[in-house]
């Protein structure tokens, strides 16, 4: 690079930390504005699949995060009524060996530290709390063009100039308003709810507890447990379909107060008693819509450019949430540095490969949402097809996902 760039990140989460650690790398000053006072231990368990760990291999940060993290031996995928298995595919040593990096499984808290930690540790990035981001204006002057950031810290209104703006600040994201993208712009709930807790393993039982990812499929209803940091908890994931309209704006992981675990038990009614015994032992629950934002054509505006959940908010249903956060972050370090520091022209490089892997991920997402909670007739057709799907098919219909490799362009062939 031949000039020192700025760059400013609106969002300390995990993608907004990554990107900070990525283009570090290409010697840019890189300041994170970061709304809340402190990073908290928030959150639950989330799945890095090789794509993402990959990214965080090359950075440097995954062996830190080894003494939290497993990597479970197989995904088992489970048919609700009696527990039997659908299909199972190989993870562990094989996925390391496939495509290059380990699956892992850990709580988010532990990765937001981590990669915090990693930050702190260059002298290139400077992380400031107790931040929020108001607005933004770019200016140009001659052939050069700059951003003005209007925050408010700890209370005082103020201004930070720099080269670049990238809003990593989420589904609600404030810049995403403020770029004018032309749609409809809100977030859309979709009809379903994710219900999270997290077991201790002393409460959880002992089937819970083997390093193996479990999907159940059930009718109008999913359920995921694994176990994170190094057993010593149970995530739980239970996706149910939900006519909720409630107020989205409480803080759901600090306020259980929304979630009746009766109201759950209903909705499972009729699983097999495994889960069950894994749903009773859950201590207390937090209820989390799930929404969607239509997807945009374009992620920037001069210089300003949106990653993770302000470009692409997904559904989870391919726990690609934070893999995509992490690849975005990773290309935006690999644009700016192949555009030399010209900031429109790696811009237009991050957008033409983002784009449309995120809008695949998110496609493919959605409708594997819908192949999950089949009911009737057709989740019969459907279990009797995967039953079918040997080890080696299972891991084909994620290669295209899990085997992204930075710079490769790689499409989706054939939705999973």
């Amino acid at each position: 690079m031949s000039e020192t760039l700025k760059i400013i990140i609106s969002g300390a989460g995990i993608g907004g930390l990554t990107a900070a650690l990525s283009l570090a790398r290409t010697g840019a000053q890189v300041t994170l504005l970061e709304r809340a006072p402190v990073l908290e231990e928030v959150g639950a368990g989330l799945q890095l699949s090789p794509n993402a760990s990959n990214i965080l291999q090359d950075l440097g940060v995954l062996d830190r995060l080894a003494p939290w993290s497993l990597a479970p031996e197989v995904l088992r995928i489970r048919r609700a009524r009696d527990g039997a298995d659908l299909a199972r595919m190989p993870l562990g040593p094989l996925a390391d060996a496939r495509w290059g990096a380990p699956h892992l499984v850990v709580h988010r808290a532990d990765l937001q530290r981590v990669l915090a930690e990693a930050c702190a540790a260059s002298p290139l990035i400077t992380l400031r709390t107790d931040v929020d981001v108001l607005g933004f204006a770019s200016v140009t002057e001659g052939e050069r063009s700059s951003v003005q950031v209007g925050i408010r810290d700890t209370g005082k209104h103020a201004r930070v100039d720099g080269d670049v703006l990238i809003a990593a600040d989420g589904l609600r994201s404030n810049l995403r308003e403020r770029l004018g993208l032309g749609l409809a712009d809100t977030p859309i709930y979709s009809g379903r709810t994710a219900w999270r807790a997290l077991i201790p393993a002393a409460a959880a039982p002992a089937s819970a507890l083997r390093v193996e990812t479990n999907l159940w499929l059930g009718a109008k209803a999913h359920l995921v447990h694994y176990p994170i940091r190094a057993g010593d908890l149970v995530n739980v994931v239970a996706v149910i379909e939900d006519p909720w309209r409630g107020n989205d704006s409480t803080d759901i992981w600090r306020d259980p107060a929304d979630a009746d675990p009766k109201y759950l038990k209903r909705m499972f009614g009729g699983w097999a008693r495994d889960a069950h015994d894994i749903l009773d032992a859950a201590p207390q629950w937090r209820r989390w819509p799930l929404f969607e934002r239509r997807f945009a054509p374009r992620w920037s505006l001069d210089n300003v450019v949106l990653m993770g959940d302000a470009a692409h908010p997904i559904l989870p249903f391919l726990a690609q949430g934070a893999g995509l956060a992490i690849e975005d972050a990773e290309a935006l370090g690999r644009a700016f540095a192949t555009s030399g520091g010209a900031v429109r022209a790696a811009i237009k490089m991050y957008e033409n490969e983002r784009i449309p892997r995120a809008s695949d991920i998110a496609l493919a997402s959605r409708r594997q949402g819908a192949i999950y909670h089949m009911s009737g007739p057709m989740a019969l057709v459907r279990d009797a097809f995967m039953r079918r799907v040997t080890p080696d098919g299972m891991l084909r219909r994620v290669d295209w996902i899990y085997g992204y490799r930075k710079g490769a362009g790689a499409r989706r062939r054939l939705l999973p």
